[in-house]
């Protein structure tokens, strides 16, 4: 459950996204810092009922990994937007969607070594069937945007691996605010925003589009804690296909039978995960 909000809160989100930065065309340098902030803020609501912090965290190893968390969530989240302004929907998504296949493969070798088969091998069909439905000659030509969304994609991916190891000693709603409110304060400083040239409407759908982060990065890091990154990272993979559908409907983008076709593989790859990997 917590990893098909994950799912539907992130299609959403990068419409959202797209929208704001493209449509009401918000600079980066002023969408990234109010964003943060709104993520830190609302998230900060809920830490006093699900916050919680073990004196574990204070261990050496566990602040360098929350260090090296923070490093690689400023990096791909500074491509990552950039990339989302200058790319189209469908185009951004095609890159971002080798980035389960590289997280699944991560957390085989660094963080869940004894993963159950069925769960492994649906979870790498399913990354499969995703790229290929979508793959293109046209698509290894890759413009200055779209490498910063290959780097985007595998710091995301690393920065799964160190959040998985930090849930040991956070409970997902602490992790996810001390993340958003140290990278606020970062782009912050970095930035020097100017916050009233923003208007009324685009801070409300800044919050709007915060609320359904803090949805898919809370719920997610529930999955990852108890579910586990493979699983819960499978079961994400339907999010480009919601993209897709979201972007065809909203953003008047083509979409492709084999996008269907790939919608229906990943969803048996769902369920024979669930059913014999649980």
């Amino acid at each position: 459950m917590f990893a098909f909000v994950a799912a539907i809160s992130q299609a959403a989100g990068i419409i959202v996204d797209k929208v704001i930065l493209t449509r009401r065309r918000v600079e980066t340098r002023v969408f990234i810092p109010i964003l943060f902030l709104f993520l830190a803020l609302l998230t900060g609501i809920t830490v006093p009922f699900l916050g919680h912090v073990s004196s574990d965290f204070f261990q050496l190893k566990y602040i360098l990994f929350f260090i090296a968390m923070v490093l690689t969530t400023i990096i791909w989240n500074f491509f990552y937007y950039h990339g989302a302004q200058k790319e189209k929907v469908q185009e951004f998504e095609l890159i971002i969607m080798f980035q389960p296949l590289m997280t699944i493969l991560l957390a085989a070798i660094f963080v869940e070594r004894n993963v159950n088969v069925h769960i492994f091998i649906a979870s790498i069909l399913a990354s499969l069937a995703l790229i290929l439905a979508h793959l293109k000659k046209m698509h290894f030509e890759l413009s200055e945007y779209s490498w910063g969304l290959v780097i985007a994609s595998f710091f995301i991916s690393v920065e799964i691996i160190f959040q998985k190891i930090l849930l040991e000693v956070f409970s997902p709603a602490s992790l996810y605010f001390w993340r958003t409110a140290i990278i606020f304060i970062f782009f912050y400083i970095y930035y020097r925003p100017h916050l009233r040239q923003v208007s009324n409407t685009n801070v409300w759908l800044i919050m709007f589009t915060s609320a359904l982060g803090v949805a898919q990065m809370v719920t997610k890091f529930y999955g990852f804690d108890k579910f586990g990154v493979i699983y819960t990272s499978l079961v994400l993979i339907i999010s480009p296909i919601l993209v897709y559908i979201l972007s065809t409907i909203l953003l008047h983008e083509k979409i492709r039978v084999r996008m269907m076709i790939s919608l229906l593989v990943i969803l048996g790859c769902i369920v024979y995960a669930t059913a014999l990997g649980r």
